[in-house]
């Protein structure tokens, strides 16, 4: 072999091993194989010194080794979105890993035509959608696409595809029903844009949890914004002259949630003495707010990858899937929630918005 470069073959002789099992190697693969044979390979990769023919490869099983991330309303800001750029992450983590490379097709129609154009080249092998919105045509595109896709977030529950995503439901379920526990009963919403998917899922655990409580929420508790943090601070302040009056709030998000402690800031309502307020996602802006933010936490890094780890699967082995992998999401208790008292704490000044509410009760 003197002269000549070294093949996924050679590595296999040397290695004493089949090319699949090689290749299942060097794709990180794992449960495949031994660790045994697993150093036997690497060992081998390195004293022929082997570098996958990337392109080669390519053009023998007709694919580009690229994998497309499919975005329709971040434009502008794709990499400025805490949500994208951590969901992006997880994808380029694992993508990476199994020798694929990234392609942003960032739509710039909302029609189906143009979705095909984008997406249905030959430029990628297959492509992951991100948190598509309601009525995208990206959901009418799947229903007959070939090619292999996952949704990563913000997936419609009753989607005939492959997704991954947080419960949203469940998640703003739980985090009610334990407000409830704490005592609260009058408990405000604000609630995202009505064409997420996220939004809407929200918004339906937080009002089966206070039907199952026996409380009828009114209109006035639910306020929406578009997950920005002005969004939250205008929110809040409607929120703020609504009678009868509430103890806690649960936001769609965090950024609305820190436009809400603003707000409060602004009018003098004190967190959580005179307000409790719950938020979702837990960015990193929560653990250091004032108070620090208690909030609901969805793993996107770990949708990001296993969305990817789901899609090169289908790539590989040539199958459609219709797996979805929902995570729970993680209730994260920091300082802005306290349990619901009548009595104001010691040494402490009932505020405006908290004594109109007690003479109601």
């Amino acid at each position: 072999m003197s002269g000549m470069t070294p093949t996924i073959k050679d590595v296999a002789e040397r290695a004493g091993v089949s090319i699949t099992t090689v290749t299942n190697v060097l794709h990180g693969r794992g449960g495949r194989f031994s660790e045994g044979t697993r150093e036997r390979v690497l060992k081998a990769v390195e004293e022929l010194g082997y570098r996958p023919n990337t392109i080669a490869r390519s053009l023998v099983r007709r694919r580009s080794n690229t994998v497309g991330v499919v975005v329709e309303h971040f434009r502008g800001a794709l990499l400025g979105n805490p949500y994208f750029s951590t969901l992006l992450d997880g994808i380029l983590a694992e993508a990476v890993k199994a020798g694929y490379q990234l392609k942003i097709i960032a739509l710039e129609r909302p029609d189906l035509v143009h979705v095909r154009q984008s997406t249905e080249d030959g430029s990628i092998d297959g492509a992951i959608l991100a948190a598509p919105l309601y009525q995208s045509p990206l959901l009418r595109w799947v229903e007959h696409c070939r090619l292999p896709h996952v949704v990563a977030g913000s997936s419609p529950p009753a989607l005939q595809s492959a997704c991954v995503d947080v419960d949203d439901e469940g998640s703003v379920y739980a985090a009610v029903k334990w407000l409830i526990e704490l005592g609260h009963r009058r408990i405000a919403f604000l609630g995202g844009p009505t064409d997420y998917w996220s939004a809407t899922q929200r918004e339906r655990g937080y009002l089966r949890a206070l039907f199952e409580a026996g409380i009828t929420p009114t209109s006035h508790w639910i306020r929406r914004g578009n997950y920005s943090t002005l969004s939250g601070r205008l929110a809040m302040e409607m929120l703020l002259q609504v009678r009868p009056a509430f103890s806690s709030v649960v936001s769609c998000n965090d950024w609305m949630a820190l436009g809400a402690l603003e707000a409060m800031r602004r009018k003098g309502v004190l967190v959580p003495n005179d307000i409790s307020i719950l938020g979702f996602d837990d960015v990193e802006a929560a653990a250091v707010a004032s108070p620090p933010l208690t909030t609901i936490r969805q793993p996107v890094r770990e949708i990001g990858m296993t969305a990817a780890r789901l899609l090169i699967q289908q790539i590989e082995q040539d199958t459609p899937s219709v797996e979805h992998v929902i995570f729970p999401g993680e209730l994260i208790q920091r300082d802005s929630v306290v349990p619901y008292s009548l009595e104001p704490e010691e040494g402490s000044k009932p505020r405006p918005h908290l004594r109109r509410r007690r003479r109601r009760c």
